[in-house]
């Protein structure tokens, strides 16, 4: 057990003395992320990396979007040999300085990060931020999908309408009255 340990601590060691790569930064439209855009405003996304270094890593993924709506994704990677050249860990993902869960699966070698309905802003740079360590040929993948909120408050066209159609059951409703005539039975 003390060995186990002691050889954690080595590896932590050494993967903290690797030099820290900069921060890579990914514009929707790059080779390394793509948006479609969908149906009702809606969009999808793919984005990734690979060929990371040996080493810390910062990615950052930014996008803008003409609505307000929420996001979600998922970021995945795996690896055959664990501690190997293409291994690669996640230590935080985020939307917007929203963190997302990281699961590990098969003792390491896949890695899962997700999020759900993370509100996004329109007409604001948005962020994806991936951060991990890279063995030395490390890569991930993964996708993110976008819909917008309805707005509650109706377009003033809209309201000019609703005001028009009142006032047209109202004149209608005053035109239609009768007047009540008694008459005495004989």
């Amino acid at each position: 057990m003390k060995s186990v340990v002691a050889v954690a601590v080595a590896a932590a060691a050494v993967v903290g003395a690797a030099a820290p790569a900069a921060a890579a930064t990914f514009p929707v439209g790059s080779s390394n992320f793509t948006a479609t855009a969908g149906a009702g405003g809606t969009f999808a996304g793919a984005f990734k990396n690979q060929g990371i270094g040996a080493g810390t890593f910062s990615d950052v993924f930014t996008f803008t979007l003409p609505t307000n709506g929420l996001g979600s994704g998922t970021v995945t990677t795996s690896v055959t040999d664990l501690g190997s050249v293409n291994d690669l860990d996640f230590t935080s993902v985020t939307i917007n300085d929203i963190a997302a869960s990281i699961t590990k699966t098969a003792g390491g070698a896949f890695e899962v990060a997700f999020i759900n309905n993370v509100p996004i802003i329109a007409g604001q740079l948005n962020r994806l931020v991936v951060n991990g360590v890279s063995r030395g040929n490390g890569a991930y993948g993964g996708q993110a999908t976008f819909t917008p909120i309805n707005s509650a408050v109706p377009e003033p066209a809209t309201w000019a309408m609703m005001i028009m159609g009142f006032g047209v059951v109202g004149y209608a409703m005053r035109r239609r009255r009768s007047t009540v005539r008694f008459s005495q039975a004989v």
